[in-house]
Formats: structure tokens, sequence, C-alpha cells
């Protein structure tokens, strides 16, 4: 797909461009945080009722960024692992009686995120704290999801979203810096079947950035 290819080249590029120019700073960042599905209630609600009970989980991820020379605009790319779960017990009537029995259900499900995008620095020059906007592109891969460590057939994709962002990087010590990042995904914009809910998230992350000329 397009799309696919041209994810592709925008990593090939990004990977170049730190070889060919003295003047740039190529930054690498390790790190992870916080995801937070907000929708849809499938997905967002407790097991309890009737969701999957994919609130609140981990992530963790690789950035690598480009600076440009008095140029606000720094093009990135990113790797975020999110591993997705939620238990809880519902409640089922018994075959043979009346009565009604709790049961405890337990879901899971990885997102392999792959993105490139841009990030607006409202400060070109470092200034120990800098702030900046940014905005991605994803390509989103799904993982089985499990309900009691039995996977649900068809439950795989791949699906392409995007996100926006507000971060900050904080100077500590010559060539390592602390990157804040808050953004709202859409992980599933393109691509999705009929009926398919969009799922959206909040993500906080922190990276530790080393930087290398």
């Amino acid at each position: 797909m397009k799309i696919v290819r041209s994810i592709i080249f925008s990593i090939l590029i990004l990977l170049i461009i730190p070889s060919v120019g003295q003047a740039q700073l190529f930054k690498l960042g390790v790190g992870g945080g916080l995801t937070q599905v907000v929708a849809p209630d499938i997905v967002a609600k407790d097991v309890s009722e009737g969701g999957l009970g994919f609130s609140t989980n981990w992530n963790l991820g690789l950035v690598a960024k480009v600076d440009l020379p008095l140029v606000p605009i720094t093009p990135r790319v990113y790797l975020l692992y999110h591993s997705l779960s939620g238990s809880g017990e519902v409640e089922e009537a018994l075959t043979k009686s009346a009565n009604i029995s709790a049961v405890n259900v337990e879901n899971s499900q990885s997102i392999f995120e792959v993105g490139v995008g841009a990030q607006y620095n409202f400060v070109p020059i470092p200034a120990g704290i800098d702030p900046y906007l940014a905005l991605d592109i994803a390509m989103n891969s799904f993982g089985k999801l499990k309900v009691n460590d039995n996977e649900i057939p068809g439950s795989s994709n791949t699906r392409f979203g995007g996100g926006v962002g507000l971060g900050a990087e904080v100077s500590i010590v010559p060539m390592v810096n602390i990157d804040l990042y808050l953004s709202y995904k859409l992980l599933n914009l393109i691509g999705k079947d009929d009926g398919e809910d969009t799922i959206s998230a909040v993500t906080l992350d922190a990276f530790i950035m080393f930087n290398f000329l």
C-alpha cells in the first residue's frame, strides 16, 4: 500500500539524514509510560460493565529525531508497544438452575505502533526547556485478543491512524534530555471494516533522549 511505502521511506530518510550533515543533531530516546483507552465503550468500559476493561495500561517505546539548525520543525519517527489488559467478574446464569454465578474474565491485547511525524518547536534554539506541538501518522498492528488465554479468531489486524500531541524536552546534562509527551491518538482511523468503531487513546510518556552530532 502507498501509506506503508511512505512510512518505510520516511524511516529510511531519517536514518540517513544524520550521516549527511554534521550541523544536524540526531536524537535517540528510550522510555515509556501510560496508555489510556477512552473510546469506544466496548473497549474502555470495565469488564463488569460489558467492556474489555482496557482503560489504563502501560507502553514502551523508542523515538528518533533530527534537529535542523534554526528550523522550528523537527522530523521524528517512533515505535510504541502498548500492552492492554483488563479483568473483572461478570454474572452468568447457571445452566441447571436459576442461580447467578460470578465468573472472572481476563482480557488482553497488544498494539505495535510505528509512526512518523513532525514537531513544531516554539523555541528553535536550545533553551533548557523546549516545548513543542507534534503531529503523527502511524501504522498500528493489533495482536490477537485473548479472553482467559483463549485467542479470538479474526481479532488481529493492521490499521492506520494518527495523533496530535504536546510535549517538552528538558535538558538534564550535556547531550542528555528528558522528553515528556502527551498525545491523543486515533488508532484505527483508516482501514476499518464496516461497523468497526474508532479506538481512541491518550498516552503520557517520558523518554530519555541521547544526543549525537
